[in-house]
């Protein structure tokens, strides 16, 4: 054993000496190279893909004018549509520049795809079925020489396609507005004919996939904060990104999603959108799924993947496969759904051109689409700090489980006094596990109150004080988890169910919990408004039913996705008109028009390999609408990074507190709050709001308008009222034009200074 404790000591101190004896010799070089590699070091971690990297220099990109053989179809002031009677491909010219934007490949390009991969790629529409032996096939307008039926309407065409070898048969149309073409295929018009079933739709999956590096640019996909897969950036990966619009439909899954594979899932998809940039600032365009989105998967391929191109597009799920156990050790087999999912597809796509035509282009883009909408409503926006306090947990026994008392409703008060006297005094706070029984004890039952908490006239006093203060106190709840042993719901009418029968059921540590029936929960929610009336409560910070979205198959409750998102904004609408205002945790887009606060905002993507920047595309379609707030910063590793990315994105700091130490709830289904005590955190609360209130500040209510990197780890934010905000990630000084910005730090420009 001593030997070992010599043997380490030698290896610690041999460095050492190295470095004494470099430093002490005449010849600098080793210094020298020290401080080069740290500099190489930085350069590779601000050009990962968890930043955003510097736009290349434009360059000209050669416009393919041949257009024999498309007929037009529509023109308006912006754009002018061709289409291909036999293949529907088409070509959009874009009159503001006078790019042409194609869906398919030129027939005598030397590619190197095959007959069947050059047939798809040509075709306006693919399909996917299976045989009534379960066999699956895919077939294109092109193979079996399907001949569309197609007539020129207003503004655009209408073609009757028939897969005869399929047995399917469905309309397709499109038709030109403005600045984009919409692309619809009705659901009163799919047949089915024989035994044969339809499983999925594309379509037109190569508008705008571009070979290898031809040209510069980059398709965009909203995971996460949002990512970019930059074209000609040779990936390592050996499958295309694929993800679920609002994350995997529960109602067909095997094994619930948990990530605890060998690859961790892509972030959830919260809005139903994708684009491609063809030269930066030069030619782009952004898909809007306006109809299917609740049935459809994106999916983009990096060249290298499967092919040489860059393409991406949204497959559309009339049905999903499933695994049907057939013994209680769940032997069984995979099959398809018998009934078809029925939705609309309808899927806008909108042409940018010049400034507007990159990633930030694309996000305003949406910003307007969804305020335009009324999807999208303008909230006070203001630079605060989050403070989200663990009231009660609940703890195991041995013969009944107890509360576990970690912050009294009562504390509150005291702790938004000392952060005031500070000159910490814009603070939303939010309280968990005020129920009987704790966070993860009672739900989905809400009342009473936690006595071990406070009495009814504690929580009303902390609520008028607080209120006095004009400080927002909101109630956390959540009304899709019903956690086992809980009271207040039945386990076999109310909890939501999979096509197999299977309850929807997770855990957390050692705490079992299912998932509500959105139906179920919309009646729970009208039952609480007096209780949350009664209390006076007026805020109410809801989780996991703002981002959960599935198919129910429980027999009472019978729900499509499309159904349930019914249920979850009437529930929604419900709380804010009766309650008051509501803050939100992730929420999908149709819930953004009721979200008075976005909590746990992502800050970043899935990092895949083949992702090559990290973007805050959801920032800047939210900025100036709707207040946002990072994760919680006790819980980075790297926090003044992470402060500087809250800058940089606009989001405001969130911390999650206690009174009592954390080391309490290890035991509990909490036990991964490592480190919360309000008086371990207090200085560091003080001190991140100081820093947002020096830069997001200044920007209040303002949208973000450009966004620049000037190089590796240095950005440039841009807003409405004329503010500029230049973050600096590195180590080194940044210096351009007259300004100044130190290392790892910001510096907040007026109008007129600005350095881009």
């Amino acid at each position: 054993m001593y030997k070992k404790w010599i043997l380490l000591l030698i290896v610690l101190l041999f460095p050492i000496q190295v470095i004494a004896t470099s430093l002490s010799s005449e010849e600098p070089e080793t210094e020298v190279t020290e401080v080069q590699e740290e500099l190489a070091s930085q350069t590779l971690r601000y050009s990962s893909n968890q930043f955003t990297r510097p736009e290349k220099e434009a360059s000209t990109i050669e416009v393919d004018t041949n257009l024999e053989g498309f007929e037009s179809v529509a023109e308006n002031g912006t754009l002018k549509v061709f289409v291909h009677p036999d293949s529907l491909a088409l070509k959009i010219v874009d009159k503001r520049s006078g790019y042409v934007w194609s869906s398919g490949l030129e027939e005598d390009g030397e590619y190197r795809l095959n007959t069947r991969w050059r047939n798809m790629a040509n075709s306006a529409v693919t399909i996917t079925y299976v045989d009534d032996k379960n066999k699956e096939t895919s077939e294109d307008l092109i193979t079996n020489g399907v001949k569309p039926n197609v007539q020129k309407v207003e503004d655009g065409f209408i073609a009757d396609i028939e897969y005869k070898n399929a047995g399917i048969s469905f309309q397709l149309q499109v038709t030109l507005e403005e600045d984009s073409i919409v692309v619809h295929v009705p659901k009163e018009e799919v047949k089915e004919e024989r035994n044969t079933m339809l499983v999925s739709m594309r379509l037109y999956p190569f508008l705008g996939a571009v070979e290898s590096d031809n040209i510069d640019g980059y398709m965009f996909i909203p995971d996460g904060s949002g990512a970019l897969m930059r074209f000609g950036e040779r990936t390592s990966a050996n499958s295309p990104y694929q993800a679920f619009v609002y994350g995997e439909d529960e109602g067909f899954s095997q094994v619930l999603s948990s990530g605890t594979g060998d690859i961790s899932p892509p972030q959830k998809i919260t809005m139903p959108v994708f684009g491609l940039v063809h030269g930066a600032q030069q030619n782009a365009l952004i898909h809007i799924i306006e109809g299917g989105n609740y049935n459809s998967e994106l999916i983009a391929y990096p060249a290298g993947v499967s092919t040489d191109f860059n393409w991406m597009y949204s497959e559309y799920h009339y049905r999903y496969q499933y695994f049907q156990p057939t013994s209680r050790s769940m032997s069984g087999y995979k099959t398809y759904q018998k009934d078809r999912n029925q939705f609309d597809i309808q899927q806008r796509i909108a042409f940018l051109a010049d400034e507007e035509a990159d990633y930030v282009g694309m996000a305003k883009y949406y910003q307007k689409y969804l305020v335009d909408s009324g999807k999208l409503a303008k909230n006070e926006d203001i630079a605060d700090v989050r403070l989200e306090f663990l009231g009660g947990e609940v703890k195991k026994g041995l013969i009944w489980d107890s509360v576990l008392e970690m912050t009294r409703i009562s504390e509150l008060p005291t702790y938004v006094e000392k952060l005031q006297q500070q000159n910490v005094d814009k603070i939303n706070v939010v309280y968990r596990g005020w129920s009987k029984g704790g966070l993860t004890g009672t739900l989905p039952k809400k009342f009473p109150i936690e006595k071990k908490l406070g009495s009814t006239s504690d929580f009303e006093d902390t609520i008028n004080r607080l209120e006095g203060k004009n400080i927002d106190l909101s109630f956390y709840t959540d009304y899709t988890k019903a956690f086992r042993g809980a009271s207040g719901y039945s386990g076999s009418t109310d909890v939501a169910r999979k096509i197999n029968g299977e309850t929807m059921q997770y855990k957390t540590y050692d705490r079992d919990y299912y998932l509500l029936s959105p139906a179920v929960a919309l009646e729970m929610a009208e039952d609480d408004v007096k209780g949350f009336e009664k209390l006076g409560i007026s805020n109410i910070a809801i989780d996991t039913t703002t981002n959960t979205l599935f198919s129910d198959f429980n027999s009472k409750n019978k729900a499509t996705r499309y159904d349930n998102v019914g249920y979850i904004t009437e529930m929604h609408q419900l709380l804010s008109n009766e309650i008051g205002s509501l803050s939100l945790y992730e929420p999908n887009d149709y819930l953004w028009s009721v979200t008075g606060r976005y909590y746990d905002i992502p800050m970043y993507s899935s990092n895949y390999s083949f992702a090559t920047d990290t973007v805050p595309f959801v920032h800047i379609v939210l900025k100036g609408y709707v207040p946002y707030y990072a994760p919680f910063s006790n819980f980075y590793f790297n926090k003044d990074e992470e402060v500087l990315r809250m800058i940089e994105y606009g989001a405001n700091p969130s911390f999650y507190l206690t009174t009592e130490p954390s080391h309490l709830l290890m035991k509990t289904p909490s036990r991964d709050l490592y480190t919360s005590q309000f008086s371990v955190w207090e200085q560091e609360i003080v001190n991140q709001y100081e820093l947002v209130q020096e830069s997001l500040g200044q920007v209040e209510g303002a949208t973000i308008e450009s966004r620049y990197v000037h190089k590796d780890g240095v950005v440039e934010v841009t807003y409405s009222n004329g503010v500029s905000i230049i973050v600096n990630y590195t180590n080194q000084t940044f210096v351009q034009d007259g300004i100044t910005v130190e290392a790892t730090d910001f510096k907040v420009l007026n109008k007129g200074d600005k350095t881009s």
